[in-house]
């Protein structure tokens, strides 16, 4: 997967990500299966990772591609026997930030979806974010948080990841996450989306 080590860079390339809401947990195995067929041969994006909710009931594939006119979607799996219901997004990377985990592989990662009014709303998000960068980049675990903004600035998806479930639940029981929440709660126009998931699978173009 496409990353910049050096803090505060943005990726490179278009970047979707879909989620798949299924009926349970022997759906989302059966899923997470097809999804791995699929993204073995899949044509176009520069590398594909699969990830499970932690409470099961949601299958998430991110992809990286080239640029935005050539993703697509995975064909088929949104039939898929036991999925509710699919949400697609696509969007490009804003700096971010690295904590003193980056560079291991991910064991948890979130997918936090807001939406706002405009560009504006987005922009004061993204502001505390980084505003937020001097505890969180020294937070035992914590490898970066990567937010992806759609080409309207309506819709924003924050990618955070940690090494491990211990290292997640830390960071979420401390003080400063729920500070932080309410302040970007402000401006949002619905409410968000926000999923817990383990990293199944990694898929990269020539891998």
């Amino acid at each position: 997967m496409p990353s910049a080590e050096a803090a505060g860079a943005a990726e490179p390339g278009f970047v979707t990500f879909e989620i798949f809401r299924t009926d349970g947990a022997a759906t989302d195995a059966a899923l997470v299966e097809a999804a791995g067929c699929e993204l073995a041969v899949w044509p176009g994006p520069v590398s594909a990772r699969i990830h499970t909710a932690l409470d099961g009931g949601a299958v998430v594939i991110r992809a990286v591609w080239p640029d935005e006119a050539s993703h697509r979607a995975t064909s088929g799996l949104a039939g898929h026997r036991g999925v509710l219901s699919t949400t697609t997004f696509g969007g490009t990377a804003a700096p971010g930030l690295h904590g003193p985990a980056a560079g291991r592989a991910p064991g948890i990662v979130a997918v936090a979806t807001r939406h706002f009014a405009g560009r504006d709303s987005a922009d004061a998000v993204l502001k505390l974010l980084g505003d937020s960068g001097a505890w969180k980049r020294g937070f035992p675990g914590f490898i970066s948080a990567t937010p992806y903004l759609s080409p309207d600035g309506r819709t924003f998806v924050n990618y955070p990841m940690w090494v491990d479930e211990a290292a997640y639940r830390a960071w979420m029981a401390d003080p400063r996450i729920a500070e932080g929440q309410q302040e970007i709660a402000r401006l949002e126009v619905a409410p968000p989306e926000y999923l817990v998931c383990r990293v199944t699978a990694d898929f990269r173009k020539g891998a």
